[in-house]
Formats: C-alpha cells, structure tokens, sequence
C-alpha cells in the first residue's frame, strides 16, 4: 500500500463535526501530537488509522485518499492560470481541493470560461469531460466486452462485424477501397461502409466497433453527453460524441477484461501486448490509460503524444497527473530526448514541483507513406505513472526509483514555479522579473 497523506480530509470531517484535536484524538484512541502530525502531512494514514477513521465517523475509507484531491488541484492551477491567475499558494490549492472538492470542480469550471476562446475549445472541453471520469467510461467498456464475445477472435470478427451491420442495419461493408485521406467512410445514402485498403485486422475492426457504435448503441452516446457540465456546447458535444464511439472501438479490439489480465501477466510491456492484441504502440498505451473499473483497476497511466514541436496532440490522465494546457511541455522531459533514439524505448525517473515523483517511458512512432513527396507523419508517444506504481512495470527494472536521482521537470515554464531552471524558455506568468545590471545570471527570468 503506498503511503496515504490525508491531513486537509481530516481537518474537513473534524471541523464538519464541532471537534477540538484533543476530542478527536479521544475519539479516535490517539495522542493529540499523533493527530496534529498526521494533519499536518507529518505523518502518513496506515492502514489501521484509515480504518479507525472511517468506522469512528461512518465514512467510505475511500474518501481519505488523496487523488482525487489532487487531480482536482491540478485542475484548478492550470484553470487559474489560463485566466491569467497565478499568485496562489499550491499547498492551499490541494487544501482547498480536499477539504471542498465540489467547489474546486466550480471554481476549476468558471476558471475555464475566463480563458481567452483560443485557449479553450471544443477540444480542451472533451479532454476536461474525459478527465472527469478519470478516462474510463464503464458503460461503453461493459458494452463493448459483450460485442467482443459476440463476434470472437481475430479472424473471425471482422467477418462477423460485417455480418452483423449488414443483417442488423442492412449495411454493406467495402473493403479494400483507395480513400486518400480517411481510413473509414459511411455513406448514409447507399448504407455502406468503405475501409481504406492498407488497413490491418486490428484497424478493421476497431473501425467496423466504431460505426456499430453510432448504429446500435447511438442513444448511449447521446446520454453520455448529454448536459454534461464539462461540454458546454453543441460542437464539443459532438466531438464527445465521436471520442465515445473511439473508445468504444478500442474497447471492442481491447475488452477489459482480456487486456487487462494481459497487462498484469506481461508486466505492462507494450511491445508484448501489441503483438498479442494486434495494436500499435499508441493504441496499447492509449488503452492502458484507460484501466480504471471499480474494483479491477489497472496502474493509473498517463498518456501524452506530441510532435518534435512540441505540439501536444493527445493527452489523457487517469490519476492525478495534469497536463498543463498553458506554457508548453517541459524541455527537460525525456519525451523530446526519444526523438534523438527513433523506435527506441527511453525511461525515466521525473519530479515535478509539487515533489511528486513518476516514471515516464517515451518512444517515437512513425505513419507509413503515402508515396513519394509525402512526408510521414512522425509522433512521440509518453505514458507515465506515479513512482509507487513503477514496480508494476518491467520498465523500472533496474532503474533507481529513488526520488533523490530525478530529473526535476515541470508543466510548461509559464506556469512552471521552479526558481532555478536553466532551460527555462519563458518567465512565470504574473510573477515580477528581477532587473540586476550588475549582474549576469546562467538562470533565465529570475
């Protein structure tokens, strides 16, 4: 079990029932300096005390864990700072996030619609909607397991995929069709399905999952993003609705249950899961960051695709990690070095500001050309997890996960609080720069 720092939680139920430390420690059997260091964040929650806390005040031991709280945290910060917010405190942030987590979620919302509109569109809010619901959307996964059952193995689903929206729907699947810019199109008109002719058994079906989604399971969608808070609008519910039916797709080429016993049998090496589910490596590591069934949970990934840009095309989080949607991505992070290694796994063992700790993993992927002149499309993908869960991993073998050796990066240097970066690009935002004439500093933006 790792280590459970719950203090703002605790001062939240104590001050919620009228209690001195002294009355609560009685309550709870403890010493009053034993409670005072474990609200203070002295003191980690073991086991015991978890379970003391939540059968003295009849509380789900759940609400003492601290991610949510901090994925709301980060919320709130990156929210703060699109609106131009940057002169507060990141300890009373996750205090504030512990102790009133509704109000964080509100705050983090109105935050969001201060943003100038270029910084915040239909496709920031799906990231939000999906954050939300920690990447996982169970309907959709329990759904697309029963389907997965339905139409069996490979070599035998895409035929029975076909067969099914051909006797269900009446629709016509086309293979092998030159479609120079869409690996899948329907035609409503003629009810028929065109795959694009380069496609593998895998790509069929998660695009063949895809069109029954929007055909059998089109009302689901509908209610899964339908006056949802995080889509406040008709094109970033739209654009929910096709991330859903996605989803969907992998879930159908990945069923939960299959992958994730996979997952755990081949300690999360993607190279492996790849070749057993027929997946490319941005596929699997999407999918991985999906894990997140009550009561079957996998290791909270996060998963991160940018260009040599730096341009961050996909990000999705299941734990409490929170991409920066302002400022960029870190230079320091090992996911710009692996385009210096094409096709080579790169690891490595990263602290953010907060002190928090993770390992990431990055490697580059590459399309295939479509002909000579044609550039191919070329990404870095990162999937990350908290340094606790690393052991899971056959990635951290042999690696020091000491949090005393890791490379310190952050969230994109205008929301980046670190003083004494070298690499920095640009200064804080809203934090006044220091003007010394008699002086010339290595650290940019003091």
């Amino acid at each position: 079990m790792s280590k459970v720092f719950a203090g703002a939680t605790i001062r939240m139920l104590r001050d919620l029932h009228g209690l001195t430390q002294l009355s609560m420690a009685r309550k709870l059997g403890i010493s009053t300096s034993y409670l005072n260091q474990i609200e203070n964040d002295n003191r980690a929650l073991s086991a015991s005390m978890l379970l003391n806390l939540a059968r003295t005040f009849d509380v789900d031991p759940s609400l003492f864990s601290p991610e949510e709280a901090k994925r709301n945290a980060g919320k709130l910060k990156d929210a703060l700072a699109l609106a131009g917010i940057t002169d507060f405190d990141e300890r009373s942030l996750r205090d504030l996030s512990a102790r009133y987590p509704k109000l964080a979620a509100t705050m983090s919302q109105l935050a969001y619609s201060q943003a100038p509109v270029d910084q915040v569109d239909a496709y920031e809010h799906v990231k939000n909607f999906l954050f939300s619901k920690r990447n996982h959307v169970e309907e959709l996964d329990e759904l697309a397991e029963k389907l997965a059952k339905e139409i069996g193995i490979p070599g035998l689903r895409v035929t029975r995929l076909s067969s099914l929206l051909d006797q269900e729907f009446s629709v016509t699947v086309s293979f092998h069709k030159e479609l120079p810019t869409s690996r899948r199109s329907y035609n409503p008109a003629t009810r028929t399905v065109y795959l694009r002719n380069n496609l593998n058994e895998a790509q069929q079906c998660f695009e063949l999952a895809r069109q029954v989604a929007h055909l059998r399971y089109e009302d689901v969608l509908v209610d899964l993003t339908h006056d949802s808070p995080w889509l406040p609008d008709e094109q970033s519910r739209a654009l929910a609705h096709v991330a859903l039916a996605q989803y969907f797709g992998a879930a159908v080429v990945m069923p939960y249950g299959d992958f994730i016993a996979a997952a755990r049998e081949l300690h999360y090496d993607i190279d492996l899961l790849s070749s057993r589910f027929g997946t490319s490596f941005e596929s699997t590591c999407h999918r991985l960051s999906t894990l997140q069934r009550p009561g079957d949970e996998g290791v909270p990934f996060f998963f991160i695709r940018t260009d040599r840009a730096g341009n961050i095309s996909k990000r999705q989080s299941s734990a409490s990690f929170h991409f920066s949607r302002s400022g960029g991505s870190c230079p320091l992070w090992v996911l710009h070095r692996s385009f210096e290694s094409s096709g080579r796994i790169l690891r490595q063992v990263a602290q953010m500001p907060d002190g928090r700790t993770y390992l990431w993993i990055a490697r580059t992927i590459s399309s295939t050309s479509f002909g000579f002149g044609e550039a191919p499309k070329e990404f870095a993908i990162g999937l990350g997890c908290d340094i606790d869960q690393a052991e899971n991993l056959v990635y951290s073998r042999g690696l020091n996960l000491s949090p005393d050796v890791a490379d310190p990066i952050g969230t994109g240097c205008r929301v980046c609080s670190r003083e004494d970066c070298r690499q920095r690009a640009f200064p804080f935002t809203g934090r006044e720069l220091a003007t010394r004439e008699s002086e010339s500093s290595d650290i940019p933006y003091s």
